[in-house]
């Protein structure tokens, strides 16, 4: 049993600025995909620029700082968690980007998702943007987040990407898993 549940922590600093610079040039030489969800009647709910970060001996080092965080977070929890993480999302958000309120959930693997940590990589360099976490009515729902810091939540808690004002905001995106329910 838990003794206390907080819908997301910042673990601070967990990036140097040199890191951060070293995880957004991955995207170089990497095919971008542009994600745009259509929201009903006009505008988006999701326009981004993702690119794909799989594990190699180049990205391992990013692969085990997520795990020592997600390790840290999960330590008051004990969520049952698969070691593999898969692919990390290099989210880039020019401006008027945005991803509107959302969870991390959705059908096949994706129902698998705990945890989902957020890394600040480009603080300082966009005006706007940042992230929101729902609470409830009435409560501050923006986390401050300097660059390298990581944002961590269970991936079932709304959140949103505020829309880019102008400069560009990059994000490094990772779940944790648990495993397949038994047939």
């Amino acid at each position: 049993m838990w003794d206390a549940f907080n819908y997301c922590e910042v673990f601070a600093g967990r990036f140097t600025a040199e890191e951060c610079e070293r995880v957004i040039a991955l995207q170089q030489g990497s095919g971008i995909v542009q994600s745009r969800i259509p929201r009903g009647g006009d505008g988006l709910i999701r326009d981004s620029d993702l690119f794909w970060v799989p594990r190699t001996p180049e990205t391992g080092w990013v692969f085990e700082r997520l795990c020592d965080v997600a390790a840290l977070y999960n330590a008051r929890y004990g969520l049952e968690l698969c070691a593999e993480m898969g692919q990390l999302q290099l989210t880039r958000y020019r401006a008027g980007q945005l991803y509107d309120w959302h969870m991390d959930l959705g059908p096949g693997a994706m129902s698998l998702r705990k945890i989902t940590i957020v890394v600040e990589l480009a603080a300082g360099q966009y005006q706007g943007g940042g992230t929101e976490v729902f609470y409830g009515e009435g409560r501050e729902k923006r986390i401050a987040l300097d660059q390298g810091d990581a944002l961590i939540f269970p991936s079932f808690i709304m959140h949103r990407a505020l829309p880019v004002l102008s400069g560009t905001r990059w994000t490094l995106v990772s779940w944790l898993t648990g495993p397949a329910p038994l047939k």
